[in-house]
């Protein structure tokens, strides 16, 4: 089903609405760039945030935490050479980063916080600022 446009010859660019629809499934390759799932649970003292980001050393992983927001970033690198004797077969080069943040409902407690990276999963243990409860304003 093809999708309907107004043509306006007042457009600034008149003819970007033609090569829209040409590019996209080009731009959807490009953007799909590396993923981050996240799982986020709470209980009553802390959040336990888990991140998979398979392929990802250790060492280029970074967390902040700023109040109640989380951001993770990692930097993926790989190389491949595939070779038959003396000749490369194929050569396969791949760079990129990934981030996430996310807002929490309570501040965290970067003192007592913890991260563990097991088998491409990331375990952030984030627990509640003593103090942050919420409480609910009776209106007079």
């Amino acid at each position: 089903m093809s999708r309907l446009t107004r043509y306006s010859p007042f457009s600034t660019e008149p003819l970007a609405d033609a090569f829209e629809g040409f590019l996209r499934p080009i731009r959807g390759m490009v953007e799909d760039g590396p993923r981050m799932d996240l799982d986020i649970t709470e209980s009553d003292n802390e959040y336990v945030l888990q991140a998979e980001i398979p392929g990802v050393e250790k060492e280029d992983i970074q967390v902040d935490i700023n109040g109640n927001e989380v951001r993770i970033s990692a930097k993926k690198s790989s190389q491949k050479e595939v070779k038959d004797g003396e000749r490369v077969v194929r050569s396969e080069r791949y760079w990129g980063q990934m981030q996430r943040a996310v807002a929490l409902a309570s501040n965290v407690d970067e003192s007592k916080a913890t991260a563990v990276y097991d088998k491409g999963v990331l375990k952030l243990t984030l627990p509640k600022k003593a103090g942050d409860a919420s409480r609910r304003l009776t209106i007079s």
